[in-house]
């Protein structure tokens, strides 16, 4: 369990890193966007590489196809991401948008193909809403970290204006409010569609049986709602020290709220 952790984490993180620095102006700078690129880079070469699944992707072919196929949009994406930061490293600006670009469609592609496929046992409005959990899960992620590392670049340039920061912090915004919804969505659709078994599972939740449920809810989504309110006026009014420190623990939060939400996943197959 603890392989497929990271290699769905990892993933997550390092795509929605992708898709989270696609709303970062270019004024965050050449080495910021860098960082980031190389960032996502490690992140996927460690996720494939502890990953429950061989990388020789043509081994469980015939078995489950929807595994493979992620993966080789994984590795795509890895590619399309190295070649992403060597445009940016040598300064080929009409290429490194397009690739960014092109890197988080393939990236968001194999969030929604691995989601899909994960759990084959479970109906297909199941599937479904696990796959917009894994790309949900990737934005929160993404957007969470990189505004951490972007706001931990005003400390190193203090003249870097304010905007890629606020563009960032909005975005961040957006997916916690975006998870939350999906959580109260999720729990309705599998109490009012789902089978006898499926509603046994949720009303373990309610008391001490739901520890790892209320564990979650309070540090992975309540902790980050109310820190992005404070994050967003902090930015507002340009105390981006405050903001960075902030965001450090928002990421904290972010981190241990998703590994709890991984093991509910894993242990009861509802994406909440």
């Amino acid at each position: 369990m603890l392989r497929t952790l990271v290699f769905y984490i990892f993933s997550q993180l390092a795509i929605g890193g992708l898709l989270s620095i696609l709303s970062v102006p270019p004024e965050a700078g050449k080495r910021f966007f860098r960082f980031c690129g190389l960032l996502s880079l490690c992140l996927l070469l460690i996720a494939l590489g502890s990953g429950p699944f061989p990388l020789a992707f043509w081994e469980t072919v015939l078995s489950n196809p929807g595994i493979p196929l992620s993966q080789a949009f994984l590795i795509l994406t890895l590619l399309l991401t190295l070649f992403y930061v060597l445009a940016v490293a040598y300064e080929k600006k009409q290429m490194e948008k397009p690739l960014l670009i092109l890197a988080s469609i393939v990236g968001a592609s194999a969030l929604l193909i691995g989601g899909y496929n994960s759990l084959p046992e479970i109906s297909l409005w199941g599937r479904l809403l696990t796959a917009v959990y894994f790309l949900l899960s990737g934005l929160f992620l993404g957007s969470t970290i990189y505004a951490m590392i972007l706001g931990h670049w005003y400390l190193v340039i203090p003249t870097l204006p304010i905007y890629p920061l606020r563009a960032l912090t909005r975005l961040m915004i957006f997916a916690t409010l975006g998870k939350l919804v999906f959580l109260c969505l999720t729990a309705y659709v599998f109490w009012y569609i789902g089978d006898a078994p499926m509603q046994q599972t949720l009303l373990s939740f309610v008391g001490i049986g739901g520890i790892f449920l209320w564990a979650r809810l309070l540090f992975g989504l309540l902790g980050p709602l109310i820190l992005c309110y404070m994050i967003w006026e902090t930015v507002r009014i340009h105390s981006t020290q405050s903001a960075t420190g902030l965001l450090y623990v928002a990421t904290i939060f972010v981190l241990l709220g998703e590994a709890l939400s991984r093991h509910i996943f894993y242990t009861s197959s509802i994406p909440i």
